[in-house]
């Protein structure tokens, strides 16, 4: 390679090339094999993942190498460049003196290999991309940029945790989250699946309330009690906040920025990290600019595909088929996990396990009726909502109102006036039970409708028989 003012990685890709092109005897270097070592570049590959999977990508560009004719096994050689290649490097270099870099870039290399003609690897990256290669290098330039700060933060310039701003470490902090009760066998689903060698990634699915998130906390206190198996063992589990993550990214790139930083700082960690999504389907979409294919569910392909992170993420059923289902690209990479609400002896066991840490936090006392009732009363009334959150919100409201009125005891007759007053619950329907409702149901509907007797007869007839 002629001698060039050149960044270390563009140093390493010429190498690589040429490795490659000599383990394939091949005579001529070529941009193709240049190509195919640029796949693996950390950058190139992450810009390239937004819009196209890299592996189907390197498949393409392997064929198109074995079509080239080889040197004799006997020939000692040192391969030489090809006019492709010599040209590509010319277009690099004016690349690199139109943008005033002091030196050759990867981006300055990709746009050099854009620019040829009749060349198989400018043909097949355009194809890859479909049109949309301003954004690609716009996305390379970002994440080329962001490593070399990144890389000086290494250095000891500045802070190397600056991604932790978007993370939470759950291991740090289940001892301040309410223990999981129960969803015994939805944990344990949970941990078979992280074990598996492919597709080991969880998708809790849902609907609002019933303990997702719980779930994941939960095995973030087994794998700190050390009570999950050997391949578990140190896990680190970080809980990426999509809303804390977008704010601020006023600008594209920003957003993607962020996603690298999170996914790289995870990974210099090293302790076989895990990553949980809440609410991942906003993943689809985030980040997007106009109508390109950029999102985060397309940054994290190449993560998903490298194995060595591994994820689990958390949706209802609502907006997984309406989002993250068409992101066909990342389904394929989950395990799907149904969490179903509980039933109502099943919310009253966890509601009891919880009752002692929501009594001293209010200073008060739970009669054990209060707690029962507040699940039946809550099951049956409260709607569009589900157990054990809408449950739990009742005593908690409860355990408030006493500590505010100086009172210390929560019943069933609390329950059943906080129950009226935040969820506007008809009084007559909670004084009343199921069964003394009925025997006056034949006369209250009477009182309502008139000269239709026998007709309300046989209607609260085939009520009672019910």
């Amino acid at each position: 390679m002629p001698e060039i003012k050149q960044t270390e990685r563009v140093n390493r890709l010429f190498n690589l090339a040429i490795d490659r092109c000599k383990d394939l005897r091949h005579e001529f270097v070529m941009p193709e094999h240049l190509l195919s070592v640029l796949i693996n570049e950390e950058n190139f590959n992450a810009a390239l993942g937004v819009f196209y999977n890299p592996y189907q990508l390197q498949t393409r560009v392997d064929a198109a190498l074995s079509q080239i004719e080889t040197m004799p096994a006997t020939t000692e050689y040192e391969p030489e460049l090809s006019v492709q290649m010599s040209r590509l490097i010319e277009n690099s270099l004016q690349m690199m003196a139109q943008s005033s870099a002091e030196k050759l870039d990867v981006p300055h290399l990709v746009k050099g290999m854009l620019s040829l003609e009749e060349s198989w690897a400018s043909y097949l990256l355009k194809d890859s991309l479909g049109g949309n290669e301003a954004n690609f290098l716009s996305q390379l330039i970002n994440f080329c940029e962001f490593d070399d700060k990144f890389s000086t933060v290494e250095e000891g310039s500045e802070d190397t945790t600056t991604w932790r701003r978007w993370v939470t470490c759950m291991n740090d902090h289940y001892q301040n989250r309410h223990p999981l009760i129960g969803r015994e066998q939805e944990l344990h689903r949970t941990i078979q699946v992280l074990c598996r060698l492919d597709k080991n990634n969880p998708l809790h699915v849902g609907e609002p309330g019933v303990g997702k998130t719980a779930l994941v906390w939960g095995l973030a206190r087994l794998i700190e009690e050390q009570q999950v198996p050997q391949r578990l063992m140190g896990s680190r589990i970080y809980q990426m906040d999509m809303g804390t993550l977008l704010a601020g990214t006023q600008f594209r790139g920003d957003f993607e920025s962020r996603v690298k930083q999170i996914m790289d700082g995870i990974r210099q960690e090293g302790g076989h990290p895990i990553v949980y999504i809440d609410e991942i389907h906003t993943l689809v979409g985030a980040g997007a600019v106009g109508d390109s294919a950029m999102d985060a569910s397309n940054m994290l392909k190449p993560y998903l595909e490298a194995g060595d992170i591994r994820f689990i993420g958390s949706t209802t059923y609502d907006e997984y088929n309406r989002y993250f289902s068409k992101s066909r690209g990342i389904v394929r990479r989950f395990q799907q996990i149904d969490i179903a609400e509980p039933s109502v002896d099943e919310s009253i066991v966890i509601l009891k396990g919880l009752q002692k840490k929501y009594a001293d936090f209010h200073h008060v006392k739970y009669r054990p009726d209060a707690i029962e009732y507040a699940v039946r009363a809550s099951a049956k009334y409260v709607n569009e909502r589900f157990l054990p959150d809408k449950a739990i919100d009742l005593i908690d409201e409860a355990g408030a109102y006493c500590e505010m009125n100086g009172k210390d005891i929560v019943d069933k007759k609390l329950i059943g006036e906080i129950l009226q007053r935040v969820c506007k619950v008809d009084a007559v329907a909670l004084k009343d039970d199921s069964h003394a409702q009925l025997k006056t149901l034949r006369k209250r509907i009477l009182s309502r409708v008139y000269g239709q007797d026998e007709a309300v007869r046989q209607v609260v007839e085939a009520v009672q028989m019910a």
